[in-house]
């Protein structure tokens, strides 16, 4: 075989070599390109998936705080509302006519002496309702050992009822300080007339 024959079989082997060279590359590389689009798709899918789940949560979230901004606001409402209608009760009782007032308050004075010997200071706009003869209905009721109550020359800076006092010993019964004192029993009878509750929550 001549010189030039043998060395154009060399250089069509080589090229041959080099085409599958280059073609075993080219799959390769195609092979690399696919498998990057699946890891590619594969991570997409699961950052939309856990994006999905954090959307779906943070909603849920909002939901249940918005559930209770509201549950805390109608709460605020209906408190309000009982406080207002607690305060209105306070302020027709003080608007009671006379008569009707000193009934009111001879029962929590005649249940709250304890000597007899107690002065009664009252409030300064209420200290004219004070009379001499209702004083002594206080006393016959308590009857002559204990019968002794006296009408105190000062008067209150509160808005009505009383105080009763004997030496440093003192029985608050300002309307303020009963209606204080008795407000766990009033809120739920308010808030059942109110709203039909059984129980006053919050």
């Amino acid at each position: 075989m001549a010189l030039e024959d043998i060395l154009k079989k060399i250089n069509e082997e080589a090229r041959a070599e080099a085409d599958s060279l280059l073609s075993l590359a080219r799959a390769e590389a195609q092979s690399i390109r696919e498998k990057a689009r699946r890891e590619a798709d594969d991570l997409k899918a699961t950052l939309m998936r856990e994006a999905e789940r954090r959307a779906k949560s943070h909603a849920e979230r909002i939901r249940i705080l918005a559930g209770l901004d509201q549950r805390k606001e109608i709460l605020a409402v209906k408190k309000r509302l009982v406080d207002e209608s607690i305060e209105e009760a306070r302020k027709k009782i003080l608007n009671l006519p006379p008569e009707e007032y000193l009934a009111f308050l001879k029962p929590l004075i005649l249940n709250a002496v304890e000597s007899g010997n107690e002065e009664i200071v009252p409030a300064e706009r209420e200290k004219d309702l004070f009379t001499a003869a209702f004083l002594r209905s206080l006393n016959d009721a308590l009857g002559p050992e204990r019968g002794h109550l006296r009408l105190s020359a000062e008067a209150g800076a509160f808005s009505g009822g009383c105080v009763l006092r004997e030496g440093n010993r003192e029985t608050n019964l300002t309307l303020s300080s009963l209606i204080e004192s008795n407000r766990d029993m009033l809120e739920p009878q308010v808030a059942r007339v109110l709203f039909g509750e059984t129980k006053q929550h919050g």
